[in-house]
């Protein structure tokens, strides 16, 4: 074992320490009568280092002094410690679906137990561990985007669990890994996409009278039972037609949902879009040009990739949402709450994602379980699939070429453009035989 170099003493009795010169400060504390505390602090800042300690040396003392066992905790234990907790919001109103929060220790009672069994010390647990979890659930069936919730659900565990009780869980990663996020790539046909639109149309028209209700917005079972929550009919109204617009120019643009809306910094406003006339030849069936209203968007620095620029052929969507929004000034969100205590600020995208979910329960939609980024998934495939160049695509996604390709290689290799290349040296009827089947046969004429 190499020696301990740099030891140095911390309040309440720890210690921080290195096992090279220039490497990053670990921390160390016995615990009376449970074993010693090792960890590593991931920083070569001594006086960051310090605080950290002294802090996790006090949580420490803490929870021995309330009773806890700060090493030797189970799975189980702590499972019990974090219903407790759940159950205390509920009775104080700070969690508003009763039957989620109970549903969410069930899963974690269950799939914990699966991997690990309760009876496990989750000091114990490494991050090695962690990393089954996403391949346990995948084996089970368990959709990606499923998944990626249920990653999140996870994480909020492990950092209660840090907090009250085991103080040995690593900052954990528990995320979908990238070679499984990079066939997420279902998305829409064109036929489907029209089926949604016209739902959208439906879902914007009242429900009963000149009345919005949903059944969703009551929290659990029980409440439901009483009938339809009364609720600001005019917001109600305004985030419906939100999200008709949100469909509309996500698909058109391919930008992620983050840079249209949902935070403050990032969200798109007025004054980042700009218009203009431009003559275009829309498709083979429509050879004559037509004059179309171009949204040039310039994407904020503070989204994922940074600024870039994203010339969206829909912009009369865009026009049309301006004279719809009460909020019109150049500084104002493009997708801003219309009513509300949030009047003028950037809508929330859970709250569109509420209703999103409701129309694609309306549409008995199945096939696969599409969330708003499926939006940008159909503008790639469908702007693919025409025959647009991959690396403009690929600008206007902000990815690079290589990641499109990878990501879209099924739609690349299925265009027509792309099979004339590969067979150029074959006739038509050699690739008739061989199952390729053209819109027209006539561009096949070598």
């Amino acid at each position: 074992m190499a020696a301990l170099i740099n030891v140095t003493p911390v309040l309440g009795g720890g210690r921080i320490y290195r096992r090279q010169e220039d490497g990053p400060w670990h921390f160390d504390f016995s615990v009376v009568g449970e074993g010693r505390i090792r960890k590593s602090l991931r920083t070569c800042d001594k006086a960051f280092a310090l605080r950290e300690a002294e802090r996790l040396t006090l949580d420490a003392k803490a929870a021995l002094a309330a009773g806890h066992r700060v090493l030797a905790g189970s799975v189980g234990e702590c499972l019990t410690r974090y219903e407790e907790l759940q159950q205390d919001r509920i009775l104080r109103g700070e969690i508003r679906s009763v039957d989620s929060a109970r549903y969410k220790v069930r899963f974690l009672r269950r799939v914990l137990g699966e991997l690990f069994g309760l009876d496990r010390v989750i000091s114990s647990l490494t991050q090695r561990d962690w990393d089954r979890f996403v391949p346990h659930r995948a084996r089970q069936g368990a959709a990606l985007d499923t998944i990626r919730q249920e990653c999140s659900l996870v994480r909020g565990f492990c950092r209660f669990s840090s907090h009250y009780g085991c103080k040995l869980i690593p900052e954990l990663g528990v995320r979908v890994p990238k070679n499984m996020r990079s066939r997420r790539t279902a998305t829409f046909t064109s036929k489907e996409f029209h089926a949604l639109l016209r739902a959208l149309d439906s879902y914007v028209q009242p429900e009963t009278g000149d009345e919005f209700r949903r059944d969703w917005s009551l929290g659990s079972a029980q409440a439901r039972q009483v009938g339809p929550k009364t609720f600001n009919q005019d917001l109600e109204h305004s985030r419906r037609q939100l999200l008709r617009w949100f469909v509309l120019i996500a698909a058109s643009s391919g930008c992620r949902p983050h840079e249209l809306a949902g935070n403050d910094a990032g969200s798109l406003r007025w004054g980042d879009i700009e218009f203009k006339e431009v003559t275009l030849k829309l498709s083979f069936s429509k050879p004559a040009p037509t004059v179309k209203t171009i949204a040039i968007l310039r994407i904020r620095s503070e989204t994922k990739t940074g600024s870039r620029t994203v010339a969206m052929a829909g912009g009369e969507y865009l026009s049309a949402l301006r004279e719809w929004s009460r909020f019109q000034s150049e500084s104002d969100y493009i997708f801003s709450d219309q009513y509300g205590i949030r009047a003028g600020r950037t809508v929330y995208l859970d709250a569109l994602r509420l209703h999103w979910r409701e129309v694609l329960r309306r549409m008995r939609f199945d096939r696969f379980k599409p969330d708003l980024y499926s939006l940008r998934h159909f503008f790639a495939t469908e702007r693919l699939a025409a025959g647009a160049p991959p690396y403009l695509i690929a600008k206007t996604l902000g990815h690079s070429l290589n990641e499109l390709t990878t990501t879209y290689e099924h739609i690349l290799m299925e265009n027509e453009g792309v099979i004339r290349d590969v067979w150029r040296s074959s006739t038509p009827k050699e690739l008739l035989e061989m199952g390729v089947l053209v819109a027209d046969k006539r561009n096949l004429a070598f």
